[in-house]
């Protein structure tokens, strides 16, 4: 259960790199814990994402950006799409980043990391809306890059 104690770690690490203003944290010490955190795009665009931490960190926090996003081309993202690297959206309507693989997650693994990698999400998503191309090739682009 996402306590009091974890909070204090996460939050040290949050505050080194991101304003105060940017994020909250909800609910701590019980099973509806989560943290809502801002995220602005390299081109102005602001989301904001809701990380349930209702099992964090023993499992990997979703994460929803608190609006229901959609394709260029108009489609919801609202269901699992491994080339929009979505999740199925929540009962509001949210659209569900996936940012890690469940066989990859440790639960030493900090709310700063996934914010990055949500945040590397969104400027992927804002990419897609400019040019079309789908969300997985910025992807597979950038891991081409690397190696």
């Amino acid at each position: 259960m996402f306590d009091n104690s974890r909070k204090t770690l996460e939050e040290q690490v949050l505050l080194y790199y991101l304003p105060q203003n940017m994020f909250r944290f909800r609910n701590v010490g019980t099973r509806s814990a989560y943290m809502e955190a801002a995220v602005q795009a390299n081109d102005g665009a602001t989301y904001l994402l809701y990380f349930d931490l209702s099992n964090y960190p023993e499992t990997k926090p979703p994460v929803y950006v608190e609006q229901m996003l959609y394709t260029r081309s108009g489609e919801p993202m609202n269901k699992p799409s491994s080339t929009n690297h979505t999740l199925q959206a929540n009962g509001r309507g949210w659209t569900q980043i996936c940012h890690y693989q469940d066989a990859f997650w440790k639960p030493d693994e900090s709310l700063w990391k996934v914010y990055l990698k949500c945040r590397m999400w969104i400027e992927m998503y804002r990419a897609h809306l400019r040019t079309g191309k789908p969300m997985n090739y910025y992807l597979v682009e950038h891991s081409r890059d690397t190696h």
